[in-house]
């Protein structure tokens, strides 16, 4: 699962300077490689060898418009993917716990795009009255599971039957705070007959996914809900949770503060 050695040291530490060091001289050894790699991409757009080529061809949107920097994401604004996949052409249910009386939702897709890391793709409305309320998430004391399935939807997402498969997220933003938070889902093509198949590493990010009620009850969460791997960044197996659902938001930019969080880390088909 891997993402141990992505904890964020304080960069006014020794630990900090070493990584700052690490990170500079990997940049300049990969310079000349993102330069090849720019040419290449250049030639593989001129004739597309698939739709996923031709998906990363296209024009991009910068980080600034749809990033969430680390610990930025609103906990007074939280949501998840009824499922965690839909095929082309099918409905995709969104739930979101707020009480902001209004949010905007812009869906992208991730991947190359020129260096931008992600497309935005459409934006949707919710369909329910705003402010929403939502019941308290179900719980198990015994296993530490947190279930927010009884959450009733808040906005739907017909996906085109030409979307191109990937992972996608909804950006969600107040429109009262500024305030931003992610849902992350991924879109199939059932239909496929490709040789080559991506697997996403979704029950990885749920096995590390801190999300808990009392997350979003202050703006800065302190104490996370327990993981897979324990309540906190102490990997404490006798005090962790022995069930997790899909049903619960993640945390998507401040899991133990690693900078390396959920999808947002390798996974950019």
């Amino acid at each position: 699962m891997g993402t141990r050695d992505c904890r964020r040291p304080a960069f006014g530490t020794r630990k900090g300077r070493q990584c700052q060091r690490i990170w500079v001289l990997l940049a300049l050894a990969a310079a000349p490689w993102l330069t090849l790699g720019s040419r290449a991409w250049a030639q593989n757009c001129a004739s597309p060898a698939n739709a996923i080529v031709a998906e990363n061809c296209l024009p991009g949107n910068p980080s600034s418009q749809w990033d969430v920097s680390i610990d930025g994401d609103d906990p007074s604004m939280v949501g998840f993917a009824t499922d965690i996949s839909v095929n082309q052409g099918g409905t995709i249910n969104f739930k979101i716990n707020t009480n902001a009386k209004a949010y905007t939702m812009d869906i992208y897709r991730m991947g190359y795009y020129g260096g931008m890391g992600a497309r935005k793709v459409t934006s949707i409305t919710p369909s329910v009255q705003l402010p929403q309320s939502q019941p308290a998430c179900l719980t198990d004391s015994t296993t530490n599971l947190v279930d927010c399935g009884n959450w009733a939807v808040s906005a739907s997402w017909q996906v085109p039957t030409t979307a191109t498969p990937g992972i996608y997220f909804v950006h969600l933003i107040r429109t009262d705070t500024q305030g931003k938070n992610q849902i992350f889902f991924i879109v199939r093509n059932d239909s496929s007959t490709s040789a080559v198949l991506f697997q996403t590493s979704d029950e990885t990010w749920q096995a590390y996914n801190e999300w808990d009620p009392s997350s979003d009850a202050t703006p800065d969460p302190t104490r996370p809900g327990h993981s897979l791997y324990g309540p906190t960044g102490a990997y404490d197996l006798t005090n962790r949770a022995f069930k997790v659902s899909y049903n619960r938001p993640f945390h998507t930019r401040d899991l133990n503060l690693r900078p390396c969080p959920s999808s947002l880390g390798p996974s950019i088909p």
